[in-house]
């Protein structure tokens, strides 16, 4: 078995994320079958136009950017300062890869959002977590320290899968017994607006996106 990094916050559900998105998925994840089931073209389609009217001029963060698809996106809509962390140094690499021919560099850093981002205070504009809430074994480790390096007044994007009642409960209870890729806690809307208020940030904007999964919108309070 592949040897694990020292996590300083170590947990079991960390440990199935890095195995997965180190080792398995970097050549795969763009296609596999959640993708597409979840419908992240809508996703990456809804964080580029809610940051279309300023995109040139914010410094963006997207933690959990995997192979930088998201990034990719945002970059063909014209933002320039972009930056994205993971767990996994791998997937990373496929990231750096697709951004090598697009004549717009970004920043991949491999980072743990529950411990330490790697940057000063108050340094980004907008930070995005798509698909990634559902891995945090700490959200609140997680959405404090996001919440540390954005801006007064910067923005907190979540898009995350979103499950009906009674197949949310079922998947939230077999990840107690046996995490999935790193899944660990499915969340509806309104948890998840009260685990960002919970943290300092106030609330634009929640709604459905498409079939499977939900929108946040949050700020800082200047």
């Amino acid at each position: 078995m592949a040897e694990l990094p020292a996590f300083r916050k170590y947990d079991r559900y960390k440990a199935s994320s890095y195995r997965s998105y180190n080792f398995k998925m970097p050549s795969r994840y763009d296609s596999c079958f959640w993708m597409k089931f979840c419908q992240t073209p809508l996703w990456d389609q809804t964080i580029v136009q809610e940051l279309s009217p300023d995109i040139r001029s914010l410094r963006i963060l997207d933690v959990g950017c995997a192979t930088g698809r998201l990034l990719e996106q945002l970059a063909e809509a014209g933002a320039r300062d972009l930056f994205g962390i993971d767990l996994a140094p791998r997937i990373l690499e496929v990231a750096r890869k697709r951004f090598s021919g697009l004549g717009v560099s970004a920043v991949f850093s491999t980072a743990d959002a529950e411990d330490v981002l790697p940057w000063d205070d108050d340094f980004f504009d907008t930070v995005t977590l798509t698909g990634v809430l559902h891995h945090f074994f700490r959200p609140r480790d997680a959405l404090a320290e996001i919440r540390r390096v954005l801006r007064p007044g910067g923005r907190l994007l979540i898009i995350d899968p979103c499950f009906f009642p009674p197949v949310r409960g079922i998947l939230n209870l077999a990840l107690r017994a046996v995490p999935h890729d790193g899944d660990f806690h499915f969340y509806s809307p309104k948890t998840a607006e009260g685990l960002a208020v919970d943290l300092g940030f106030e609330i634009q904007q929640t709604r459905r996106l498409g079939l499977w999964a939900f929108f946040v919108a949050a700020l800082i309070k200047v």
